[in-house]
């Protein structure tokens, strides 16, 4: 996967989960990976429903598998204000790894993801440099080494 400036989102400012769930869903139609905006946000809201996608340190991997995404991949929102977000820390998200699978691809491709953002999410490191970063095609560079296949 090719993770390119386009995935990046800066100072997204939205006031809930919900909301933010949404504009995700309308990105992700503007990137390319859906055509169906309702869908996907249906599929981003019933996953978090189930389990909270929230993490600890500030971030949360929102993900979604329906038929309404084209291609699989993720977005990066770093958010201009903290989020209240059910995690594992109690503390607030400010950055958000959105997921996104089409269901033909949901086994190895989705986990392959999935893993490869947990273990980055695990390290200090990754994510003290992550949020030193302010430029676009930085962001998408340090992620394609750190995450990418």
């Amino acid at each position: 996967m090719n993770f390119s400036q386009e995935n990046v989102f800066l100072n997204v400012s939205e006031s809930s989960i919900n909301s933010l769930l949404e504009y995700i869903s309308e990105v992700a139609v503007i990137t390319g990976y859906t055509t169906d905006a309702k869908a996907l946000n249906k599929s981003f809201i019933d996953r978090e429903k189930e389990f909270s996608t929230g993490l600890e340190d500030g971030f949360a991997i929102p993900h979604a598998k329906t038929a309404a995404v084209k291609k699989a991949g993720f977005l990066y929102f770093r958010l201009a204000n903290p989020l209240k977000w059910k995690t594992y820390d109690d503390q607030p998200v400010t950055d958000v790894f959105a997921l996104m699978v089409p269901p033909q691809n949901v086994g190895n491709e989705h986990l392959k993801m999935l893993a490869n953002l947990s273990t980055a999410l695990l390290e200090h490191d990754f994510k003290k440099e992550l949020r030193r970063m302010t430029n676009r095609n930085e962001i998408a560079n340090f992620i394609n080494e750190r995450i990418g296949e």
